[in-house]
């Protein structure tokens, strides 16, 4: 008579196995869950960080040979943010929440940094806030020309400077949802005279120089700061990659 042979696996070998496989995915799903997170709120920044070259673009052609501080994103006299960044955000975008020159709701009351996720409170009363349809919270406070007086150490004559202080924004990815922590979800960069948005001035600067300045301001801030700043730098310098 034929003998039939049955091969399989025992149970303790099947048990084996899966505690294995329970080990593998305990180790890689909570990093894989990461860098997807990571990259659902880089692509939200790039969408942002388009939608809003495309409105400055928009603002640079009515304002031709004026730039910026011909503009209404220029703070003038005693202006309050509402008549020069509000009206920019009111006129340029789909609002789904005015907050104006109060923070909260558009954004969340705090913000952690990355280093040691200490929470700060976040304020930007001098400029003003809302939530667009893309979900994203905006603060702008708006570009500024100020004087400063400098008294020559020889002489002693005083001569008046103009500097010119570019837009700051603020800007949070999701809106007040989590993760709710500088260089994530909330980030920080500049409005500059030529509509350029950046944390560094480009003017006058080469590529090298640009990247160079960009990657010590990256150093110096993004990881310990609350709003992200230095982290968007960053970003620019590779090439819309998030690899802090």
């Amino acid at each position: 008579m034929n003998k039939k042979f049955f091969w399989g696996f025992s149970l303790a070998e099947i048990l084996i196995a899966v505690a294995i496989v329970g080990i593998i995915a305990a180790i890689t799903v909570p990093g894989v869950i990461t860098n997807y997170n990571k990259k659902v709120l880089i692509t939200q920044l790039q969408k942002n960080y388009i939608e809003m070259q495309e409105m400055l673009l928009t603002l640079k052609t009515e304002n031709y040979q004026k730039g910026l501080y011909g503009s209404r994103l220029n703070k003038k006299g005693s202006q309050n943010a509402s008549a020069n960044a509000g009206s920019f955000l009111r006129n340029y975008y789909k609002l789904t929440d005015d907050c104006t020159s109060e923070t909260q709701p558009c954004f969340a009351d705090k913000y952690a940094n990355i280093s040691n996720m200490e929470e700060s409170d976040f304020s930007c009363s001098t400029g003003y806030s809302v939530t667009v349809a893309s979900g994203a919270a905006i603060c702008i406070i708006p570009a500024e020309i100020t004087e400063e007086e400098v008294t020559d150490e020889t002489t002693g004559e005083t001569t008046t400077n103009e500097i010119k202080n570019p837009a700051i924004v603020y800007i949070d990815v999701n809106g007040k949802d989590d993760p709710n922590i500088g260089g994530r979800d909330m980030f920080t960069f500049n409005i500059y005279e030529d509509f350029t948005i950046d944390e560094i001035d480009p003017a006058g600067a080469d590529l090298t120089t640009l990247e160079t300045e960009r990657e010590e301001l990256y150093n110096d801030n993004c990881l310990t700061s609350s709003v992200g700043k230095g982290c968007f730098s960053k970003i620019l310098n590779d090439n819309w990659e998030l690899n802090y």
